[in-house]
């Protein structure tokens, strides 16, 4: 039943006619004014697009990509080929907070008040996910949802819910608006609904209500886009939007002023760093300075930090880019100055475009987009770090390089990250998935998880393989991957080429094998040092192919760099067995330098994992007493087997090795021991039960000769018998094995 209402309750009134929305006498800020149109006497449309990147609760999960920024230019060019009077504006960042500031009592009298709200995002059957700040999920339950608009200064018009199961039932979002009164009318989804269907279902929904239909019949009408399911309405079916002759549609997507690039396409995984970038730009001044090989993604992370941060810079986005290193003609500090502020609009006189660039950086808050910096002389990057030094105290950059750099890096307010990883095996699987639609490559998600694998998550890799993909038989093609061959071999040449010429130039080609002695990708500083010299690090810093991580104190590369190490420079078996053999030494020392139990140890020995299990597999051919020194110190180290997942198996492990290659009764005991545990907590109890036993048979012998120093060990392995047979449910026995450690322990006290 259609309902009346009045004008003071929202931006629009009515002309005494039921249910019928005409526009609002009130007037948008100026500033929102697009070319001249007057969005009083338009459809005011807000747009909540919701992508979050990265969920907290879930850190090692990748949230499913939504291509916003495409379904924003469909929604607007939709709109415009309407040539309807739409006004439409994105809501920008899309957190709940900025929702209620856009819906409230004040952007009801300034006129900002819309008559649509439109939302594209995930949702489930009791919410929506939004973003938060930075951009991670906010969880916006129906009931928190209903709590930010409490203070709604009237019903909004419509709602369009064009999220999965938005409508799904009496719990969802959709249904709560129209029961609390917060919206006359609700369009949901009640199952999932294709990204492309749902913009061109809302493009048509809102030319068809700007020609006068009733609500009802708009939503029959723009329901064919929809191929999966009936699109509900709930509330007012007969409410129209009527007498809006505002003329053209107007478009405002909330950028600022600026010649920030647009989006180069979907963006996949870096969800925490993204979530990092965000957070360190919201606390200007801060320089982020993001280093890493070539075509990593560089580029890439700080345009899509940029665009998702914007929002905070109204002096607008200045973007200038130096040469690539490759290339032979010199960059200056002036180059980039000059090209940021024409960016900006600014027109200073020659010699004073830092001063000019510093006085409009300190009176509006501006973000700076420098990319390959390290083209720069070395006086004009100093001259770059003295500009950079006075950046003003809201504005903000990101400086993108190679090679790290220091004397940037060493700014007080800098903020460096090091790319040195892909955008993850689930993400660059999706990506290939997407690039193989796009180009009509009929790759599956087995196929494209191969790709990924292959190429260890490189984005850049993982386009030309798809693109090569498009020319080629694609079974033949996807051999050639699996055999690191072909094209696969091409694609890391194109790569890596500048970074093997600069370490030829220094005459240091053999740190690429270096590498391949660390088949986890990663080595502490000391090993490192002591396989390839400290010059041989020095070069591969340079390079941009390794770069040290503070937080797990170690050195890392990406695994594709070992992979071209391996194509170029492989070494023999015995070269790389001695090469193990005089490390040995060297891994102990760093064994015996970490505090044992302690949560970063864990977290190093985790990192490090790949590679000690790499030693433990020459065991057999390895000194033993240098391999049982290691052992030792592992034992002294590692967390108990049950209290770590991740080190588990490789403790299990551990302990096998020292089983084999114990030399007295006593450490065998020790061994036996703890790989019952390990064994236990991998759930292996029978396998567990026979070394335990054993174990136990050792330390009694041991026990009747030196009781003094073995019934305490005799005792704790009859506690872990006890707990062993109990798992196998052979309760009696255990009760018996654990009275009689009870007993030896009694005696003890």
């Amino acid at each position: 039943m259609s309902v009346r209402f009045s004008a003071n309750m929202m931006g629009g009134h009515t002309d005494g006619s039921q249910g019928i929305v005409q526009p609002g006498q009130a007037m948008f800020q100026a500033n929102n004014r697009q070319g001249g149109c007057d969005p009083a006497r338009m459809l005011r449309i807000l747009a909540l697009l919701a992508a979050p990147v990265y969920d907290p609760r879930r850190p090692y999960c990748f949230p499913p990509p939504m291509d916003l920024q495409w379904e924003w230019q469909k929604l607007s060019q939709k709109v415009e080929e309407s040539r309807a009077p739409i006004f439409l504006t994105r809501l920008v960042p899309p957190t709940l907070d900025s929702l209620r500031r856009a819906l409230s009592p004040r952007a009801r009298a300034q006129g900002l008040f819309p008559d649509i709200l439109h939302f594209s995002g995930h949702a489930w059957s009791e919410g929506l996910l939004l973003e938060d700040e930075l951009g991670q999920i906010d969880y916006a339950t129906t009931d928190k949802i209903l709590e930010a608009l409490k203070d709604l200064p009237g019903p909004l018009n419509l709602v369009v819910l064009n999220g999965c199961e938005s409508a799904a039932d009496v719990r969802s979002v959709a249904q709560a608006l129209v029961n609390s009164g917060k919206a006359r009318a609700v369009v949901g989804h009640t199952r999932r609904v294709y990204d492309f269907e749902a913009v061109h279902f809302a493009a048509y929904l809102y030319a068809e209500l700007t020609d006068g239909f009733p609500l009802k019949e708009a939503v029959a009408r723009a329901q064919r886009a929809i191929t999966t399911h009936e699109v509900v309405l709930l509330g007012d079916a007969d409410l129209r939007f009527e007498c809006f002759t505002g003329g053209e549609p107007c478009i405002d997507d909330g950028r600022p002023p600026g010649n920030l690039p647009p989006r180069p396409g979907l963006f996949f995984g870096r969800g925490s760093q993204l979530v990092g970038i965000a957070a360190a730009l919201a606390h200007p001044p801060r320089v982020v300075v993001i280093s890493g090989p070539a075509t990593i993604g560089k580029t890439s992370l700080a345009l899509e930090a940029a665009h998702r941060n914007a929002w905070r810079f109204s002096g607008g986005v200045a973007f200038a880019k130096g040469s690539y290193p490759e290339n032979t003609w010199p960059n200056t500090a002036d180059d980039f100055f000059y090209s940021l502020a024409e960016a900006l609009g600014l027109r200073p006189e020659p010699g004073r475009v830092t001063e000019a660039l510093t006085l409009y950086t300190d009176r509006q808050p501006t973000l700076l987009i420098l990319d390959n910096v390290d083209t720069l002389p070395p006086q004009e990057l100093k001259r770059l770090r003295q500009f950079l030094e006075r950046l003003g105290g809201r504005s903000a950059a990101l400086v993108m390089a190679r090679s790290p750099q220091r004397s940037l890096e060493e700014l007080p307010c800098a903020w460096p990250i090091s790319i040195h990883e892909g955008i993850g095996i689930e993400a660059a699987a999706f990506y290939a998935l997407r690039l193989a639609w796009e180009r009509k490559v009929p790759i599956g998600e087995e196929q494209a998880k191969e790709i990924a694998l292959a190429t260890d998550g490189h984005p850049h890799l993982v386009n030309l393989l798809v693109a090569q993909a498009r020319r080629r038989d694609l079974e033949a093609f996807l051999q050639e991957i699996r055999e690191r061959r072909g094209d696969f071999q091409k694609q890391l040449e194109k790569v890596y080429e500048w970074s093997a010429s600069l370490l030829e130039e220094r005459g240091q080609l053999k740190a690429w094998q270096t590498l391949l002695l660390f088949p986890g990708g990663v080595a502490p500083e000391s090993l490192l040092r002591a396989a390839a010299g400290e010059e041989a690090i020095s070069a591969l810093l340079e390079a941009a192919l390794a770069d040290f991580d503070p937080v797990f104190q170690s050195w890392r590369w990406h695994a594709t760099v070992a992979e071209y190490a391996r194509l170029h420079w492989p070494l023999t078996d015995d070269k790389r067995f001695a090469h193990l053999t005089s490390l040995l030494p060297e891994w102990t020392k760093w064994v015996e330098n970490l505090q044992p139990n302690t949560p970063e140890t864990a977290r190093r020995l985790e990192v490090q994992q790949v590679n000690l299990e790499a030693v433990l597999g020459e065991a057999a051919r390895l000194p033993r007493e240098l391999l049982r020194g290691l052992l030792r110190s592992l034992d002294k180290v590692l967390p108990p087997p049950d209290r770590t997942l991740a080190l588990r198996a490789f403790e299990e492990r551990v302990y096998r090795t020292w089983v084999e290659l114990a030399a007295e009764d006593a450490e065998r005991a020790t061994a036996l021991g703890m790989l019952g545990l390990a064994l236990s907590s991998l759930g292996r109890l029978e396998e567990a039960l026979k070394a335990t036993e054993e174990a136990l048979g050792i330390y009694r012998g041991l026990a009747e000769v030196n009781p003094q120093a073995f019934l305490p060990y005799l005792a704790g392995s009859l506690n872990n018998l006890g707990k062993v047979l109990s798992g196998l449910g052979r309760l009696e026995e255990a009760l018996k094995a654990t009275e009689e450690a009870l007993g030896i322990y009694r005696g003890l006290a």
